[in-house]
């Protein structure tokens, strides 16, 4: 498949890669768990080729900053390094390589043993970017308090300390009052990780759309709700709810205060994911099932 054909899938433009003098370097982080040395000498040599230089960027676990330069990320590693990844490059609006070194790999392009073509492809201006909706959320009681997430927002009960009461709102209005294990809150590319394992839709990634998913509700008949993007959500505790968690992609974790809450709504600007072959949602989707 040529560029004109990437381009032409739905949500797909074309990425062109700045080279020679005056370009910003190409940043690399990998996963802390596995050895990435081949790939990361294969970068350099590939960077150098072209004219540019290599951003080390660290693990996932412990990234060092990005230049405000960098177009272009490639991370080496699983969903996990990608979205730390993707974490780095927003706010510079640049664009991540995922190279799958994991076991789903959902996120990433290619697996590593396909990426001298898809570095191939960047070089000859072949490549494409999809644009992804992130959820940006605020805690009400410190709007200052601000996180991103790619996946999704999981407000749920700790452990040890009964039912989580919960209270959501879209849009201004008063939506659900559940009582149960909590709620997610994903984007459509959340949507196939702990939403889909909640009972949740699958949903593609490409939509504008925030995904709705109540945990292990008592008495609530909404299993999930697809939202429009531009709808906000508010998750507030209910006066005798039991002690909550905010997680965002599963990795960051704060309690919320008592009679606190959570204002979750689509970031103004969109994740960026490099890709330079015909997959698709739907085969991956088919592959996981």
């Amino acid at each position: 498949m040529d560029a004109a054909e990437l381009t032409g899938r739905r949500g797909a433009e074309p990425f062109h890669l700045a080279t020679g003098d005056g370009a910003g370097p190409v940043g690399v982080l990998v996963t802390p768990s596995g050895d990435c040395t081949p790939q990361q000498l294969q970068i350099e040599a590939w960077a150098r080729d072209l004219g540019l230089e290599t951003l080390d960027l660290g693990t996932s676990a412990e990234p060092n900053a990005l230049h405000s330069a960098c177009e272009l990320v490639i991370a080496l590693g699983g969903d996990g390094t990608i979205l730390r990844a993707l974490q780095l490059a927003m706010p510079n609006h640049a664009a991540v390589l995922g190279v799958n070194f994991g076991t789903v790999g959902f996120l990433a392009d290619v697996d590593r043993a396909d990426f001298a073509p898809a570095l191939d492809m960047l070089a000859r201006g072949e490549a494409t970017v999809e644009a992804r909706t992130a959820l940006i959320a605020t805690m009400h009681d410190d709007p200052e308090q601000r996180a991103i997430a790619f996946n999704d927002v999981v407000i749920a009960r700790r452990p040890g300390f009964g039912t989580a009461g919960l209270n959501v709102t879209v849009g201004g209005e008063q939506l659900l009052s559940l009582n149960g294990d909590g709620v997610v809150v994903a984007s459509p590319t959340g949507s196939t990780a702990y939403t889909v394992g909640a009972g949740g839709p699958a949903v593609a990634p490409t939509l504008d759309a925030i995904v709705i998913t109540p945990l292990a509700t008592q008495g609530s008949p909404l299993r999930s709700l697809v939202v429009d993007g531009g709808d906000s959500v508010s998750i507030e505790l209910q006066a005798l709810s039991s002690p909550v968690s905010v997680e965002i992609d599963g990795r960051t974790t704060n309690e919320m205060p008592a009679a606190a809450g959570v204002e979750i709504h689509a970031a103004p600007r969109k994740a960026r994911l490099v890709r330079t072959r015909p997959r698709t949602f739907y085969s991956d989707l088919a592959r996981r099932l």
